[in-house]
């Protein structure tokens, strides 16, 4: 359950949901498997899951303010390869019929009939993913690898609301612009330590891109880029000894990764059960993200002015 990703949301307007009315609109748009000729389906399910030692049917998890949400995206595996080879199959054989081989809608017709026919014996493969709203601080957080992925999960929370008040977090310094001069060696932070791995970009969109890993980026290679006018927009980073990250210039936070001092003391904390264990890491992980969280705020110049602050 310890998120890999970050893409944090600002409540726009002061947000507050009692649990049991959150409960009630989430089953709504409950989860359900995908139907035979249904591609895919999209919809909550318990954050705890079903374990042998718990059977949660309960939509959220929440401990104090901070409340854990779930979806579950399951989709059927159908190959393009096989759609084509069946549709090429069909169609070589109305050619062979007629004399003649379909075109334009007659084909695309054909192929919609094709993908139904093959659905209902395509296997499934489905995935979840993880949010938590936090009531206190105004904070939506989603552990997602894009911004397509997030935003699905925020648009299911929306609709099963009616209406949900979030917006992207925007800071009043640009990451980029606080990145390349940290790499510069300009307004370090002692809480904040540059790793070994980094992307430069130049300003054009379709400038040329630099990618380092496992490099010093204090060299006289780097600082070249950088006074060449490329710009950081990706950075690895140490905070405070408890968490890495790439932090990058949309303000996404990608492979997150805990201190293992935090994650033993987790296991320690939920020895008991599956059920003791996952608040153990939700409480730790949302604690720790709850200071982290604000400090990049800080150094980022604060957050800008058409978002809530609690």
């Amino acid at each position: 359950m310890w998120f890999k990703n970050l893409k944090i949301y600002r409540f726009s307007k002061p947000f507050s949901i009692d649990i049991e009315e959150l409960e009630t609109h989430l089953n709504e748009k409950s989860f359900q498997p995908c139907g035979s000729t249904q591609a895919s389906s999209f919809g909550w399910v318990p954050p705890l899951g079903n374990t042998q030692d718990n059977n949660s049917t309960q939509l959220t998890h929440t401990i104090g303010k901070t409340t854990m949400l779930c979806v579950r995206q399951e989709e059927r595996i159908l190959p393009s390869s096989v759609i084509n080879d069946t549709l090429n199959e069909k169609l070589d054989t109305m050619q062979a019929e007629t004399g003649r081989r379909p075109v334009g809608k007659h084909k695309q017709s054909i192929k919609d009939e094709v993908i139904l026919d093959l659905l209902p014996r395509a296997f499934t493969r489905s995935k979840r993913s993880y949010a938590y709203l936090d009531q206190d601080s105004q904070f939506m957080v989603v552990d997602a690898s894009s911004n397509n992925k997030a935003e699905e999960l925020v648009e299911l929370l929306r609709q099963s609301l009616g209406s949900l008040p979030v917006v992207p977090l925007k800071t009043k310094t640009l990451p980029a612009v606080l990145m390349t001069n940290w790499l510069k060696g300009n307004d370090l932070k002692d809480d904040f330590l540059i790793k070994d791995e980094c992307e430069l970009q130049e300003s054009d969109d379709d400038g040329a891109i630099l990618r380092c890993k496992r490099q010093d980026l204090s060299s006289d290679e780097i600082q070249m880029h950088l006074d060449s006018g490329k710009e950081v927009t990706k950075l690895a980073v140490n905070w405070n000894d408890t968490i890495e990250c790439i932090l990058q210039d949309d303000l996404a936070i990608k492979r997150l990764k805990f201190s293992d001092e935090l994650l033993e003391q987790a296991s320690n904390d939920g020895a008991e059960d599956a059920a003791a264990q996952f608040d153990a890491d939700f409480n730790l992980m949302t604690g720790e993200l709850a200071r982290f969280i604000p400090r990049l705020i800080e150094v980022l110049g604060g957050e800008q002015s058409s978002t809530v602050k609690p």
